[in-house]
């Protein structure tokens, strides 16, 4: 037999043109998938961390005068976490202050302050669906249980606390008082 190899380049190229498409089309199909599963990943930390926390305020309260100190993982995408105590009567001076914090924090606590005045709600905790807000804004809302804000020591009393998330992570003292929680900032 007598080979045509003009025929033989035409065909190489034509492989080689299926398999650098099969090779495309693996890889944009594997891209997405990839992303899918990295995507969902950050979803199940999130979702970890919110019922870790929200377990760590719940659990306490009824323990009056139990202090633990808790350490919490959010994902690493998140820099900053407020605690806002939506129940406090915010001065003048510390409403700026949450203002320049956080600013969603302080939309939130304008609300609840407007529910509670136009008695839609009985405490500010009742008129808001989150009491805990994230930099940069998380798209799923946090509303621990009912806490108050306190120094170290419990002598002093906030309106809010919020932290700097370092390396993904952050500790937070807790102790019941039987009817809340109260929040306090460890080193």
């Amino acid at each position: 037999m007598i080979y045509n190899k003009k025929g033989m380049g035409v065909g190489q190229v034509f492989v080689f043109i299926v398999a650098a498409l099969t090779f495309a089309l693996i890889m944009i199909f594997g891209y997405q998938t990839i992303s899918k599963i990295i995507i969902s990943g950050e979803e199940v930390a999130f979702v970890q961390f919110k019922t870790d926390l929200e377990d760590s305020v719940k659990k306490i309260y009824t323990e009056f005068g139990a202090i633990r100190i808790e350490k919490f993982f959010p994902p690493e995408k998140f820099e900053h976490i407020c605690f806002v105590n939506m129940n406090y009567d915010f001065s003048v001076e510390e409403k700026e202050a949450l203002c320049k914090e956080n600013p969603l924090a302080c939309d939130v606590l304008d609300e609840a302050q407007l529910g509670v005045e136009e008695g839609r709600c009985f405490t500010g905790y009742d008129c808001v669906e989150k009491n805990i807000f994230f930099k940069p804004q998380s798209t799923v809302a946090i509303k621990v249980y009912q806490i108050s804000l306190a120094d170290s020591e419990g002598e002093e009393e906030f309106g809010f606390l919020c932290k700097k998330i370092i390396q993904g992570t952050f500790s937070l003292g807790l102790e019941g008082k039987g009817d809340h929680t109260e929040l306090f900032d460890v080193k």
